[in-house]
């Protein structure tokens, strides 16, 4: 068949344009958790006398019946301009300019106010929270071979404005509008806030093959795996001591090795993920890291028929921690979650 008047050539570059345009409304209530000093002195009154249900309700009301209310509205439009090119061979290159907004976490902007005024901390969402705006830039080189194979780079740029982070370093500021009417003058403040510009970049490595290509038992085996790298720089407005943006992992990479043989199918896989910032602070010594982690998993499943499948999961093997936390140097520990390796089994059905 022809190609369509106006169309590039298989061997060309193949350009593709579009917009899509999003609009936003929010509107949410929620709880104001407030434990005064007069309820605190009124508890310690009551001394170590059983608790009736009048008093118990009393006291949830008291410190959870407030409410809260925000709500908020905007419109986005994002443009995006593709080119794949896709020579003979079993190569396949794409390059692609697109943008997107990455939205708050729901839990980051539902109306919610904790204080302790014996710690004096303020733990507030911020209802005013924006969307981070992205643009992005993608390369991706891919090369397909046979039987089953494939082996790709990508490098990847990405311009945010506005990104998201946490933060722990405010102080409630004095006077009727420090957004409390007056009330927790010098507490110290726990919100999401949006920085100013920031700049992610990086490249990743893949390989997946199985190689049904063998003789016997030998084809059943297929291996897969990905390295990713990334660095990040975020404009704090200079009032944190670093420029890496939190959450993002630097390094990361997972490998597996499978195989399937009839009703038969099982798998080892590894993940490993290298220290990364967790939370930002004006004081370098307040800064929090996730410590490296790597994980082993292993699983089979047994095809009782097109139906039923019997399965076991070892998880965890290396008993890698869940969270391991510390402060700047890896010695500083904050805490560590440890769990217990984990044995599933099971059948699954299919109707």
């Amino acid at each position: 068949m022809p190609d369509c008047p106006g169309s590039a050539p298989p061997d060309q570059p193949q350009p593709l344009a579009g917009v899509r345009v999003e609009e936003t409304a929010t509107e949410g209530n929620g709880p104001v958790n407030q434990l005064t000093a007069a309820e605190r002195a009124r508890r310690t009154a009551w001394g170590t006398a059983p608790v009736t249900d009048e008093e118990a309700q009393r006291r949830a009301t008291t410190e959870w019946g407030g409410r809260t209310h925000a709500e908020g509205k905007y419109r986005n439009v994002f443009p995006g301009l593709h080119f794949t090119f896709a020579p003979r061979g079993g190569l396949v290159a794409r390059l692609s300019y697109s943008t997107s907004i990455g939205r708050p976490p729901v839990t980051s902007i539902i109306p919610n106010l904790a204080v302790n005024d014996e710690a004096q901390t303020v733990s507030m969402a911020n209802n005013a929270l924006r969307p981070q705006r992205s643009d992005n830039f993608d390369l991706n080189v891919e090369y397909y071979f046979e039987p089953i194979g494939l082996l790709s780079a990508s490098v990847f740029l990405k311009e945010v404005d506005g990104f998201i982070y946490s933060t722990n370093r405010l102080i409630v500021p004095s006077g009727p509008d420090n957004g409390f009417e007056g009330m927790y003058e010098g507490y110290r403040l726990t919100t999401s806030l949006n920085g100013g510009h920031a700049r992610y970049r990086g490249f990743e490595l893949s390989y997946q093959q199985q190689f049904t290509f063998l003789r016997g038992f030998w084809r059943g085996f297929g291996v897969n795996a990905n390295y990713t790298q990334l660095e990040t720089k975020g404009d704090y407005g200079g009032t944190v001591a670093t420029t890496q943006v939190a959450g993002f992992r630097p390094k990361s990479a997972n490998a597996a090795i499978n195989y399937q043989k009839g009703k038969y199918r099982s798998s080892v896989q590894a993940n490993w993920v290298d220290a990364y910032l967790l939370t930002v602070a004006a004081n370098p010594a307040q800064i929090v890291y996730e410590a490296p982690r790597t994980s082993v998993n292993v699983k089979f499943t047994y095809d009782y028929s097109s139906r039923t499948s019997f399965y076991l999961n070892l998880d965890n093997l290396t008993r890698s921690p869940i969270n391991s936390r510390y402060y700047t140097y890896r010695d500083r520990i904050g805490y560590t979650r440890l769990p217990y390796r984990s044995i599933a089994a099971g059948v699954q059905g299919r109707f």
